[in-house]
C-alpha cells in the first residue's frame, strides 16, 4: 500500500515537474519573440525598450511583465509610445490573442506643424486586448480604460469609462470597424459654461475606409482623403446637460483639412446648445436670439410629444450649420490646441 503511494506521489510530482518545465518553454519563447520585435524594429530605424521583465501566470497562463516600455520612430513625426508598465497574458494554446494590463501612465507624443504635442493617459485599470492573424497582422484591437485621467494636449480631462474599438475589414479599398463610447466625460474647468462640465454620454460607432500612409499626420490625412478616405457612423449619440443628439451621417477632410460631412438624426435642447456657443465665443450675443428663433420654427415633436429638431447637421466650407443656420466655423484638424 505503502509502494502504492510512493508511485503515486512520483507520478503526480513528475507531472507537475513536466507542465513546468512546459510553462518555462514557452515563457522562453513569449521573451524571445519580444526581443525578435526589438530586432525588428531596429532594423525599421524605430527603437523598441523596455527596463526589465518578469514571468508569471503560473499554472494558467503565460504572462510578461514589461517596465519602463518605450517605443520610438525618428522619422516623420517623431511618434513615440511610453509605459510606466504592461503585462502581457497569453493561453497555451493560442499566441494570437494577446491581452494587456496596463499599469501608470501611458503617453503618446509627436509632433506636426503646429510644434510638439504630447497626450497621457493614467487609468485606475487599463486594460487591452489583440488579436493577430497568422502571419502577426492585427486582426482586432480593443482597449477599456476605467476612471482614465488625462494630461498633456488633454490636460484637465477625465472620463468615467473609455473604450476604443477597433477591426479590420476589407483589404479592397482598406476598411476597419471603428468604436469610441465615453461615459461621464468631464471637461477641464477652462471649457465650463452653461452646459456644464460633465457629459454624460458620447458614442461613436462606424466604419473607417481608405489608406493610411505617410510619414506626419498631415501626409496621412492628404492621402487618406485623396484616396477616397470617409468615415461612416452607424451611431452618433451626445448627451450633454439638456443637449442630447442621436443619428447618424459620414465625415472626412477637405483641402484644409477641416472636417466635411453631414449627420441625419435630431437634436433635442438646442436652446441651451446656442447659449453655450455665446459663451465660448463661437457666435455673438445679437445673432443667438434670431438663432434660436429660426430653430424653433424648424422643430418638430415626436410620437412622445417631445420637441426635438430633425437635423441634417453639415460641416462644409469650414462652417458646422444646423440646417440653413450657420453655427460656428470649423478650423483644421491638425491646429487644434488646448
Amino acid at each position: 500500500m505503502r509502494l502504492r503511494f510512493v508511485f503515486l506521489a512520483g507520478a503526480i510530482f513528475g507531472g507537475l515537474l513536466g507542465y513546468y518545465a512546459l510553462w518555462s518553454h514557452l515563457m522562453s519563447r513569449v521573451e524571445a519573440s519580444v526581443q525578435a520585435f526589438q530586432a525588428a524594429q531596429k532594423a525599421q530605424g524605430r527603437r523598441f525598450e523596455y527596463r526589465g521583465t518578469q514571468r508569471g501566470g503560473f499554472p494558467y497562463r503565460l504572462s510578461l511583465r514589461l517596465d519602463g516600455v518605450s517605443w520610438s520612430d525618428p522619422r516623420g513625426s517623431a511618434w513615440s509610445i511610453e509605459s510606466d508598465a504592461l503585462v502581457a497574458h497569453l493561453q497555451f494554446w493560442s499566441n494570437q490573442h494577446i491581452v494587456f494590463e496596463l499599469f501608470g501612465s501611458q503617453n503618446l507624443a509627436w509632433r506636426d506643424a503646429t510644434g510638439p504635442r504630447r497626450v497621457s493617459v493614467q487609468p485606475e485599470r487599463g486594460r487591452a486586448s489583440l488579436v493577430l492573424d497568422g502571419a502577426d497582422r492585427w486582426l482586432r484591437f480593443a482597449a477599456d480604460l476605467q476612471n482614465p485621467i488625462f494630461g498633456g494636449d488633454l490636460e484637465g480631462f477625465s472620463a468615467q469609462r473609455t473604450q476604443v474599438h477597433l477591426r479590420q475589414g476589407g483589404n479592397v479599398p482598406p476598411t476597419q470597424d471603428v468604436a469610441l463610447q465615453i461615459a461621464d466625460l468631464m471637461l477641464p474647468a477652462r471649457l465650463d459654461g452653461p452646459l456644464g462640465r460633465q457629459i454624460v454620454e458620447l458614442s461613436l460607432v462606424g466604419k473607417q475606409t481608405g489608406p493610411w500612409v505617410g510619414t506626419t499626420p498631415e501626409e496621412a490625412l492628404d492621402g487618406w482623403r485623396d484616396a477616397g478616405g470617409i468615415v461612416e457612423f452607424s451611431t452618433i449619440a451626445l448627451q450633454w446637460n439638456r443637449l442630447k443628439l442621436g443619428g447618424d451621417g459620414s465625415l472626412t477632410v477637405d483641402k484644409q483639412l477641416r472636417p466635411l460631412g453631414a449627420m441625419g438624426g435630431k437634436l433635442q435642447g438646442a436652446e441651451a446648445g446656442i447659449d453655450a456657443l455665446v459663451a465660448a465665443g463661437k457666435m455673438k450675443l445679437n445673432e443667438a436670439a434670431p438663432a434660436k428663433l429660426a430653430l424653433a420654427a424648424m422643430q418638430k415633436k415626436d410620437a412622445g410629444g417631445e420637441a426635438h429638431l430633425p437635423l441634417p447637421l453639415t460641416a462644409q466650407d469650414g462652417w458646422l450649420s444646423l440646417g440653413p443656420v450657420r453655427l460656428f466655423m470649423l478650423p483644421p484638424l491638425l491646429t487644434l490646441k488646448k
